[in-house]
């Protein structure tokens, strides 16, 4: 169980890439006076290409670890920097880099041995996990593919995101944003010597909202 656990926090760590993107929607009685609602799109050309940055609000990463192939143990983590250069029209173009704080929040529960200590996640030594992408690859309608460098533990490897375009259009305020959501499978063997028992596979779900600088 706790290793377990341990492979959701370093999962979630590797940050990749990914919270439920842009939720906003007026309250019942309609948007406050003066405040247009937010409009919302699953057409990628709805947010006009441009330097866009992470809401920190709404954005955020959770790892799922495989507790002896019985259930899955759920840690989540705050994206700390995200920077997107977005061109619905020339995928090429597109840049995204995101950086993860490792220490999980949101963990109601006390595990006997902290997450964040040094047979887990190792927070101290290594207080953020990075993705970068080198390139995107469409899947057509609002689904790409986001190759890149994950960064985990002081190692480097290449990592997929599997992303799908949430919504984009203006938020409250007239905002320019755009929001996806996005998973990336890995191995924790590859970024961490695993004794005496393998971490095995970890997923990460990535749900981030960018507004348009």
């Amino acid at each position: 169980m706790r290793k377990a656990i341990m492979l959701s926090g370093m999962l979630a760590a590797s940050g990749l890439v990914g919270a439920h993107l842009w939720a906003q929607s007026p309250p019942p009685g309609g948007a406050p006076a003066g405040m247009k609602p937010p409009v919302s799109s699953k057409d990628p050309k709805a947010a006009p290409a441009g330097h866009y940055s992470v809401d920190h609000e709404h954005s955020s990463v959770i790892a799922r670890v495989s507790h002896s192939g019985f259930s899955y143990n759920v840690v989540r983590f705050a994206v700390a920097d995200g920077e997107l250069d977005w061109n619905p029209l020339k995928p090429d173009a597109i840049k995204l880099d995101v950086t993860v704080n490792t220490k999980p929040y949101n963990a109601p529960i006390e595990y006997k041995m902290p997450i964040e200590g040094p047979g887990m996640l190792n927070v101290a030594a290594f207080p953020t996990a990075k993705f970068v992408s080198t390139g995107v690859k469409p899947m057509g309608g609002n689904k790409a593919d986001v190759m890149g460098q994950l960064t985990l533990w002081g190692v480097t490897r290449p990592a997929v995101i599997h992303a799908e375009l949430v919504g984009a259009g203006t938020g409250m305020g007239g905002k320019t944003v755009t929001g996806f959501t996005g998973t990336m499978t890995f191995d924790s063997s590859e970024f961490k010597e695993q004794k005496p028992m393998s971490l095995g596979k970890i997923t990460l779900v990535l749900d981030a909202e960018f507004h348009k600088s």
